[in-house]
């Protein structure tokens, strides 16, 4: 079970089609898969079916028919066979957040049992992983060039020719 006391869910699930066009039953059982004590950072994690029935007091025969129709809409994915969860798009809305978050995700997915799952989670961080170290290397670069005076003004940085630049804001003239 994960040490987690909260998780982010994104108010963009209430504007999701593939979400808003799900029944009732389907969208509480989402969102308990995002929000359960079982949830880690990784977004994949290991729910028994017991655990899950008794905490939404269903029938595992609902249990079941919830997920084949969340991972029908590509919402989750799963596997019956390890009781393996994973959250689509789960490092698009809860990417690393520094170094040692990113350390420990990776470990998260590498204890996985589903191989099928670990992969497809492991490929999932690496993605928005780089975009992070990338972020990160842009802003270290970008402080260091104001740091040492090399900094592009507004307009080196968006040409003067820009319409941007003709605006009365631009020019100083609010």
């Amino acid at each position: 079970m994960s040490a987690r006391t909260f998780t982010k869910v994104s108010p963009m699930v209430w504007r999701s089609p593939r979400f808003i066009k799900l029944p009732d039953e389907a969208k509480v059982g989402y969102l308990y898969l995002l929000t359960n004590a079982h949830v880690t950072s990784a977004g994949v994690y290991e729910l028994p079916r017991g655990y899950a029935c008794a905490d939404l007091g269903w029938a595992e025969a609902g249990y079941d028919s919830v997920l084949k129709e969340l991972s029908g809409v590509g919402l989750i994915d799963h596997d019956p066979d390890t009781e393996v969860i994973l959250i689509e798009r789960w490092f698009k809305h809860n990417p690393p957040t520094n170094d040692d978050h990113a350390l420990g995700t990776r470990r998260r997915i590498e204890a996985i049992s589903s191989d099928h799952l670990r992969e497809k989670a492991l490929a999932s961080f690496e993605e928005e992983n780089e975009v992070r170290i990338q972020r990160e290397a842009a802003a270290r670069a970008a402080r260091a060039a104001r740091a040492s005076g090399t900094a592009k003004s507004i307009s080196e940085t968006i040409g003067n020719t820009s319409r941007l630049m003709g605006t009365r804001l631009m020019q100083g003239n609010r």
